[in-house]
């Protein structure tokens, strides 16, 4: 009995020592290239830099220390690039030929072998086709890496699916990972998808407004003094509305202060037109220059809460500026970051 409890031991410590916790490796065999170089990156905080795999005789061997999990993405010298996910200790393999990148293989990992098998099947497939084998693997491996992937470039990154097909399978994810810290990070994503399209209602909003009016003291002196407004989705109604998400340490927001007032020269009487300044500045100094500056003198909203300003959270609002366009009817007519592209069509036609 103890002599088969060394022998197991022992076989527990080889076991053991031929693994490499907290290092992944990946082992790289390229034909039809001698040498060269590929980058290696991640989004989700794997790498703290860009970092290169140098091929030599066709094969690279790149290894790095990481505790948990995470995706990594290898760029190609034609910017085309190849998601591959990592766990501490993984030895992953990849291989495939220089002159046929799209049909490299990953393998190694339980994840890895499913992607590339996703690749392979949706490799030729117009991308509504490849979104439908997505939804197929996602459902079929809905506690794998590689279905939270598929989820966020099939579904979450595309902003013209119906919004109630998109909750759905966020919810199955969540369903088959209930403790899983980074799903639940994906919540307020999920929870905004769809709410700025044109078409929709815009969302209710009650907002304290920042005013200052000039009043005397006792002794006859002048002084700024803040009141205190409230603005609320039905005070719009029946009118339109500009609301321009900015901030003074942004740059683009000057200008796009400067469209909306433009806007406001140009749109005709008869369609009455409500601008709203919803800054995200963390310094009050800094917002009433750029308030004076520009001639800000229109409802204006700061909390100073930055990005988690709940309105922002709600709406998703990423970049700066941000433009939303709402009918009379409370439906938005138009919105996005790039004027010309996004807001001046519309724009336009209450112009003419």
């Amino acid at each position: 009995m103890k002599k088969s409890l060394f022998y197991i031991a022992l076989l527990l410590t080889l076991l053991c020592c031929s693994e490499h916790p907290g290092i992944v490796r990946i082992r790289g065999k390229f034909a039809h290239l001698e040498q060269g170089e590929f980058f290696i990156y991640s989004t989700d905080g794997g790498l703290d830099r860009m970092d290169s795999l140098h091929i030599r005789e066709g094969r690279f061997m790149y290894e790095f220390p990481l505790d948990g999990s995470n995706t990594m993405h290898i760029l190609y010298p034609n910017y085309s690039r190849l998601t591959v996910f990592a766990k501490s200790g993984d030895d992953i393999k990849v291989e495939g030929d220089a002159q046929n990148l799209s049909e490299v293989k990953v393998s190694g990992t339980e994840d890895n072998e499913i992607y590339t098998r996703f690749r392979m099947e949706s490799l030729k497939m117009p991308v509504p086709e490849a979104r439908e084998v997505a939804r197929k693997y996602i459902l079929q491996f809905p506690t794998m890496a590689v279905s939270q992937y598929l989820y966020r470039e099939y579904f979450l990154l595309e902003d013209s699916l119906d919004r109630k097909d998109v909750t759905e399978i966020y919810d199955s994810l969540c369903r088959a990972n209930p403790d899983d810290v980074n799903l639940s990070r994906l919540s307020r994503i999920v929870q905004a998808y769809g709410l700025l399209m044109p078409g929709q209602l815009m969302p209710k909003f009650d907002l304290k407004l920042r005013k200052y009016e000039e009043v005397k003291d006792t002794g006859g002196k002048k002084k700024k003094e803040e009141r205190k407004d409230t603005i609320r989705t039905a005070d719009i109604k029946g009118e339109y509305l500009l609301a321009v998400f900015w901030a003074s340490w942004k740059s683009g927001s000057q200008s796009g202060l400067f469209r909306a007032r433009t806007f406001r020269r140009r749109i005709k009487k008869e369609n009455k037109l409500n601008l709203l300044s919803y800054s995200l500045d963390v310094d009050d100094e800094a917002l009433k220059r750029v308030e004076k500056r520009d001639t800000v003198n229109y409802p204006s909203y700061c909390d100073f809460q930055c990005w988690r300003s709940p309105l922002v959270e709600q709406l998703n609002i990423r970049e700066l500026p941000y433009f939303i366009l709402v009918g009379p009817d409370q439906k938005i007519i138009a919105c996005g970051s790039d004027w010309m592209r996004d807001i001046e069509p519309k724009a336009q036609l209450l112009c003419l």
